[in-house]
């Protein structure tokens, strides 16, 4: 057997591979928001509830062969179940080809792991304007892990540029989120009041960044969760006072200003952004693993409606999206991340108008745009950055 036929024959298996798992992906979708198992009972018609067989669940070829109805009742089967497992055996099957085992080793494998959970996550978004923690921080695991398995020479991040990756995305979000939740609030103070690591531990970090860099960020946001510990209560500055003085920080280390301290622009940048998403991504973690000991029961995914507000706040984005970023974020490093990020904000600003102009809601849920704009930008950022940087002659 040639090599091309081998390699032919590994993207076919991972193509299959991937239908299996976009049938199973269906009923994640489907059973999750309503806080069902995802593993019992077996799948069964909606309708008249009989239990599938196998020969039912074949994707796609099953769907076809009974023009998309029910044995037994005849009811309808929506079409989106053939769609997402086509999809699934499409996205397995072009990243199989594009990082062929011989060359790149294991390197598709947590890319496929996280395409699934990443897709079901859009699709879930899509159905119910929130984002599961129990996707979007598995995926971040899984975004994290995978770097070590990626090979040199296809552009993706080695383990430290994950990580760098995920605290930027998170931390360009969580930025968005605070900053835009205040203008919306009229620069009001949030009511949110937790501790010992909270959103003000955010903001600590988002300061103290763009004043000393990084390493400032980090200490100070691990010196807020220490205190609030000792004090057992919130530790904070109201939100309004905490970007002014970030907003004059700002302008004076991008002015220039900062180098009397040794902090240039870019170092007072990237110290906001990463202090900022390092500590709003350890509060996701924190509260959801928190959340999950104390066996808080959470209403059903399937309650919610489209984001207005946030524990009665409104928000300019919600915190799934935030939590989103990062495992986008590890899977590509930042500067792909950034160029991903673009294209989710323009294919989201095209649906939103054209939604708008075709009489639908005026909410568009952002994550799908985010996961589209994430793959897409794992295919064609490097070539996107290097014809910009010509342009610029770097």
């Amino acid at each position: 057997m040639s090599e091309a036929t081998a390699h032919a024959a590994w993207v076919v298996l991972w193509a299959v591979v991937g239908s299996l798992i976009g049938s199973f992906g269906n009923v994640v979708v489907y059973r999750w928001p309503r806080g069902e198992s995802v593993v019992r009972p077996r799948s069964r018609c909606p309708r008249c509830e009989r239990v599938l067989s196998p020969l039912d669940l074949v994707p796609v070829l099953s769907w076809l062969v009974l023009r998309g109805r029910c044995r037994t009742c005849g009811s309808t089967i929506s079409p989106r179940y053939p769609l997402v497992e086509a999809a699934m055996a499409l996205g397995f099957g072009l990243l199989a080809w594009s990082f062929p085992i011989i060359d790149a080793g294991a390197s598709a494998v947590p890319l496929m792991a996280l395409f699934a959970m990443l897709l079901m996550a859009a699709l879930i978004d899509l159905d119910t304007y929130l984002l599961p923690d129990g996707l979007t921080l598995g995926a971040a695991a899984v975004g994290l892990l995978g770097a070590f398995l990626y090979a040199p020479g296809f552009g993706l991040p080695t383990p430290g540029e994950a990580l760098v990756g995920a605290a930027v995305g998170v931390g360009v979000l969580v930025l968005i989120n605070r900053i835009g939740g205040l203008a919306l609030r009229r620069f009001t103070d949030t009511k949110e009041r937790l501790w010992p690591v909270s959103l003000d531990t955010v903001n600590a970090a988002a300061l103290a960044g763009v004043v000393g860099g990084v390493w400032v960020a980090l200490a100070v946001g691990a010196l807020q969760i220490v205190a609030s510990s000792v004090a057992r209560r919130p530790l904070r500055l109201p939100e309004p006072l905490v970007y002014g003085l970030w907003l004059v920080a700002l302008v004076f280390t991008v002015s220039g200003a900062g180098a009397a301290w040794g902090v240039d622009a870019a170092a007072s940048i990237a110290g906001s952004v990463i202090g900022a998403g390092a500590f709003a991504f350890l509060g996701a973690v924190w509260w959801w693993v928190a959340d999950w000991r104390s066996s808080e029961q959470r209403a059903p995914l399937e309650e919610a409606g489209p984001p207005g507000d946030d524990d009665g706040e409104p928000v300019a984005m919600g915190f799934g999206d935030v939590k989103l970023a990062a495992p986008l974020g590890a899977m590509l490093g930042w500067e792909a991340f950034l160029v991903g990020l673009l294209l989710a904000v323009l294919l989201g600003a095209v649906i939103g108008v054209a939604q708008r102009l075709a009489g639908g809601s005026r909410f568009v849920p952002f994550g799908p745009f985010m996961v589209v704009g994430a793959f897409l930008a794992l295919a064609v950022a490097e070539p996107l950055l290097g014809w910009y940087l010509g342009l610029l002659g770097v």
